[in-house]
Protein backbone atom coordinates (compact mmCIF):
# COMPACT_ATOMS: atom_id res chain seq x y z
CA UNK A 1 0.00 0.00 0.00
CA UNK A 2 1.36 3.47 -1.04
CA UNK A 3 1.64 5.79 2.27
CA UNK A 4 1.66 9.54 0.84
CA UNK A 5 2.80 10.94 3.86
CA UNK A 6 4.82 14.45 4.96
CA UNK A 7 8.54 12.79 3.42
CA UNK A 8 8.25 13.08 -0.25
CA UNK A 9 9.02 10.37 -2.03
CA UNK A 10 11.09 9.72 -5.31
CA UNK A 11 9.51 8.33 -8.30
CA UNK A 12 11.72 6.50 -10.50
CA UNK A 13 10.33 6.92 -14.30
CA UNK A 14 10.49 4.01 -17.10
CA UNK A 15 10.11 4.70 -20.56
CA UNK A 16 13.04 2.45 -21.85
CA UNK A 17 12.18 -1.20 -22.30
CA UNK A 18 15.71 -2.35 -21.39
CA UNK A 19 15.24 -1.41 -18.03
CA UNK A 20 12.36 -4.05 -17.55
CA UNK A 21 15.24 -6.51 -17.65
CA UNK A 22 16.65 -5.34 -14.66
CA UNK A 23 15.79 -5.72 -10.35
CA UNK A 24 15.38 -2.25 -8.39
CA UNK A 25 15.17 -2.00 -4.89
CA UNK A 26 14.07 0.99 -2.61
CA UNK A 27 17.49 2.13 -2.84
CA UNK A 28 16.68 3.11 -6.41
CA UNK A 29 13.03 4.52 -5.93
CA UNK A 30 10.55 4.93 -3.38
CA UNK A 31 7.92 4.16 -5.96
CA UNK A 32 8.36 3.33 -9.98
CA UNK A 33 6.55 4.60 -12.50
CA UNK A 34 5.94 2.83 -15.58
CA UNK A 35 4.87 4.51 -18.68
CA UNK A 36 2.94 2.29 -20.41
CA UNK A 37 2.57 4.78 -23.63
CA UNK A 38 5.98 3.27 -24.01
CA UNK A 39 5.84 0.53 -22.78
CA UNK A 40 2.69 -1.25 -23.27
CA UNK A 41 1.36 -4.04 -21.35
CA UNK A 42 3.73 -7.33 -22.80
CA UNK A 43 4.46 -10.00 -20.85
CA UNK A 44 7.63 -8.13 -20.16
CA UNK A 45 5.94 -5.35 -18.76
CA UNK A 46 3.45 -7.64 -16.82
CA UNK A 47 6.52 -9.85 -15.26
CA UNK A 48 8.13 -6.67 -14.46
CA UNK A 49 5.33 -5.46 -12.46
CA UNK A 50 4.61 -9.32 -10.45
CA UNK A 51 8.26 -9.17 -9.56
CA UNK A 52 8.34 -5.68 -8.26
CA UNK A 53 5.38 -5.06 -6.71
CA UNK A 54 6.04 -6.78 -3.45
CA UNK A 55 9.21 -4.73 -2.52
CA UNK A 56 8.30 -0.91 -4.42
CA UNK A 57 5.05 0.59 -5.23
CA UNK A 58 3.80 0.65 -9.03
CA UNK A 59 2.94 3.68 -10.41
CA UNK A 60 1.03 2.89 -14.10
CA UNK A 61 0.78 5.95 -16.43
CA UNK A 62 -0.57 6.03 -20.16
CA UNK A 63 -0.01 9.76 -20.85
CA UNK A 64 -2.45 11.95 -23.73
CA UNK A 65 -0.24 12.55 -26.65
CA UNK A 66 -1.27 16.03 -25.94
CA UNK A 67 0.44 16.16 -22.83
CA UNK A 68 3.52 14.45 -23.75
CA UNK A 69 2.23 11.15 -24.07
CA UNK A 70 4.48 8.74 -26.82
CA UNK A 71 3.28 6.69 -29.95
CA UNK A 72 0.01 8.51 -30.25
CA UNK A 73 -2.53 6.32 -28.14
CA UNK A 74 -6.29 6.17 -28.28
CA UNK A 75 -7.69 7.25 -25.55
CA UNK A 76 -9.35 3.06 -25.55
CA UNK A 77 -5.49 2.10 -25.99
CA UNK A 78 -4.76 4.23 -22.89
CA UNK A 79 -7.20 2.61 -20.89
CA UNK A 80 -6.65 -0.66 -21.94
CA UNK A 81 -2.86 -0.57 -20.61
CA UNK A 82 -4.12 0.96 -17.56
CA UNK A 83 -6.39 -1.81 -16.85
CA UNK A 84 -4.00 -4.69 -17.41
CA UNK A 85 -1.41 -3.38 -15.49
CA UNK A 86 -4.42 -2.06 -12.86
CA UNK A 87 -4.24 -5.13 -10.52
CA UNK A 88 -0.70 -4.40 -9.63
CA UNK A 89 -0.46 -0.81 -8.99
CA UNK A 90 -0.44 1.07 -6.21
CA UNK A 91 -1.10 4.39 -7.74
CA UNK A 92 -2.64 5.23 -11.30
CA UNK A 93 -1.72 8.66 -13.04
CA UNK A 94 -3.96 10.23 -15.48
CA UNK A 95 -4.68 14.21 -17.12
CA UNK A 96 -6.76 15.90 -15.01
CA UNK A 97 -8.26 17.02 -18.73
CA UNK A 98 -9.45 13.69 -19.23
CA UNK A 99 -10.70 12.55 -15.36
CA UNK A 100 -14.06 12.34 -16.21
CA UNK A 101 -13.55 10.22 -18.87
CA UNK A 102 -11.65 7.80 -16.90
CA UNK A 103 -14.59 7.48 -13.95
CA UNK A 104 -14.91 3.71 -14.26
CA UNK A 105 -11.21 2.87 -13.96
CA UNK A 106 -10.16 5.36 -11.33
CA UNK A 107 -13.60 3.92 -9.18
CA UNK A 108 -11.84 0.51 -10.15
CA UNK A 109 -8.32 1.79 -8.75
CA UNK A 110 -9.86 3.35 -5.95
CA UNK A 111 -11.83 0.02 -4.61
CA UNK A 112 -8.70 -1.88 -4.78
CA UNK A 113 -7.05 0.46 -2.80
CA UNK A 114 -5.06 2.03 -5.54
CA UNK A 115 -4.08 6.35 -5.00
CA UNK A 116 -5.17 8.95 -7.28
CA UNK A 117 -3.21 11.49 -8.91
CA UNK A 118 -4.57 14.14 -11.58
CA UNK A 119 -1.81 15.36 -13.45
CA UNK A 120 -0.89 18.65 -15.90
CA UNK A 121 1.78 19.32 -17.96
CA UNK A 122 2.86 22.31 -19.52
CA UNK A 123 5.69 22.14 -22.35
CA UNK A 124 5.87 25.76 -23.54
CA UNK A 125 6.15 27.80 -20.45
CA UNK A 126 4.37 28.52 -16.58
CA UNK A 127 1.82 30.53 -15.18
CA UNK A 128 1.72 30.62 -11.69
CA UNK A 129 -1.71 31.70 -11.49
CA UNK A 130 -3.11 28.94 -13.78
CA UNK A 131 -1.01 26.29 -11.89
CA UNK A 132 -2.20 26.78 -8.64
CA UNK A 133 -5.90 27.10 -9.79
CA UNK A 134 -5.19 23.77 -11.80
CA UNK A 135 -4.15 21.65 -8.90
CA UNK A 136 -6.89 23.00 -6.72
CA UNK A 137 -9.17 21.81 -9.01
CA UNK A 138 -7.71 18.52 -9.32
CA UNK A 139 -7.40 18.32 -5.31
CA UNK A 140 -11.53 19.12 -5.42
CA UNK A 141 -12.11 16.72 -8.42
CA UNK A 142 -10.91 14.05 -5.71
CA UNK A 143 -7.28 13.54 -6.30
CA UNK A 144 -5.16 11.90 -3.90
CA UNK A 145 -2.05 14.11 -4.90
CA UNK A 146 -2.45 16.94 -7.66
CA UNK A 147 0.57 17.06 -9.89
CA UNK A 148 1.73 19.75 -12.38
CA UNK A 149 4.90 19.95 -14.55
CA UNK A 150 5.73 23.02 -16.19
CA UNK A 151 8.52 24.64 -18.26
CA UNK A 152 10.99 26.61 -16.49
CA UNK A 153 13.06 29.16 -19.16
CA UNK A 154 14.74 31.32 -16.85
CA UNK A 155 15.49 32.55 -13.55
CA UNK A 156 12.24 34.84 -13.06
CA UNK A 157 10.44 31.08 -14.15
CA UNK A 158 12.37 29.87 -11.02
CA UNK A 159 11.77 32.85 -8.73
CA UNK A 160 7.92 32.65 -9.63
CA UNK A 161 8.48 28.62 -9.05
CA UNK A 162 9.64 28.90 -5.49
CA UNK A 163 6.77 31.38 -4.94
CA UNK A 164 4.19 29.16 -5.88
CA UNK A 165 5.34 26.44 -3.58
CA UNK A 166 4.97 28.86 -1.03
CA UNK A 167 1.33 29.13 -1.83
CA UNK A 168 0.80 25.75 -1.56
CA UNK A 169 -0.27 25.26 1.73
CA UNK A 170 -1.82 22.13 2.85
CA UNK A 171 -2.74 20.77 -0.30
CA UNK A 172 -1.24 17.36 -1.28
CA UNK A 173 0.75 18.54 -4.47
CA UNK A 174 3.39 16.55 -7.07
CA UNK A 175 5.50 19.89 -8.39
CA UNK A 176 8.59 20.09 -10.82
CA UNK A 177 9.72 22.09 -13.04
CA UNK A 178 11.29 20.92 -17.01
CA UNK A 179 14.07 22.38 -19.06
CA UNK A 180 17.37 24.04 -17.98
CA UNK A 181 15.75 24.75 -14.72
CA UNK A 182 13.92 21.32 -14.31
CA UNK A 183 16.83 19.81 -12.21
CA UNK A 184 17.24 22.43 -9.57
CA UNK A 185 13.78 23.14 -9.07
CA UNK A 186 13.13 19.30 -8.43
CA UNK A 187 15.41 19.38 -5.45
CA UNK A 188 13.27 22.87 -4.41
CA UNK A 189 10.27 21.34 -4.64
CA UNK A 190 11.25 18.19 -2.97
CA UNK A 191 12.27 20.41 -0.08
CA UNK A 192 8.95 22.48 0.52
CA UNK A 193 6.84 19.50 0.52
CA UNK A 194 6.02 17.86 -3.56
CA UNK A 195 5.15 14.69 -2.46
CA UNK A 196 6.11 12.75 -5.76
CA UNK A 197 9.48 13.89 -7.01
CA UNK A 198 10.22 12.36 -10.29
CA UNK A 199 13.63 10.70 -11.74
CA UNK A 200 13.59 8.23 -14.32
CA UNK A 201 15.09 4.74 -14.29
CA UNK A 202 17.24 3.07 -16.93
CA UNK A 203 18.99 4.93 -19.72
CA UNK A 204 16.02 7.39 -21.08
CA UNK A 205 14.98 10.27 -18.85
CA UNK A 206 10.81 10.41 -19.52
CA UNK A 207 11.04 14.65 -19.54
CA UNK A 208 13.39 17.15 -19.64
CA UNK A 209 14.97 18.41 -16.87
CA UNK A 210 14.85 14.78 -15.08
CA UNK A 211 17.60 13.74 -12.55
CA UNK A 212 18.15 9.90 -12.58
CA UNK A 213 16.17 8.44 -10.00
CA UNK A 214 19.03 7.05 -7.45
CA UNK A 215 21.21 10.19 -7.57
CA UNK A 216 17.49 12.19 -7.01
CA UNK A 217 16.43 9.90 -3.70
CA UNK A 218 20.01 10.06 -2.04
CA UNK A 219 19.81 14.34 -3.17
CA UNK A 220 16.50 14.63 -1.37
CA UNK A 221 17.49 12.45 1.92
CA UNK A 222 20.20 14.90 2.86
CA UNK A 223 18.13 18.13 1.90
CA UNK A 224 16.94 19.16 5.02
CA UNK A 225 13.02 20.49 4.57
CA UNK A 226 12.08 24.11 4.58
CA UNK A 227 8.24 24.99 5.74
CA UNK A 228 6.45 27.62 3.84
CA UNK A 229 6.30 30.53 6.37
Amino acid sequence: MLNFSAHPLTVGAITDENALTKNFTLQDADVIELRLDSLGASEAVLDFAARHQPIIPLLITARDPLEGGLNDLSFEERVERLHALLPFASAVDVEFANAANYDLLLGEARSQGAKVVLSNHNFTGFDHLATIETLTRAQAAKADVAKSAVTLKDPVDLTLFESLLADMGELPFSLMGMGPYGPVSRVLAAQRGSLLNYGYLGQEPTAPGQWPARLLKEVIAHTPSVKAP
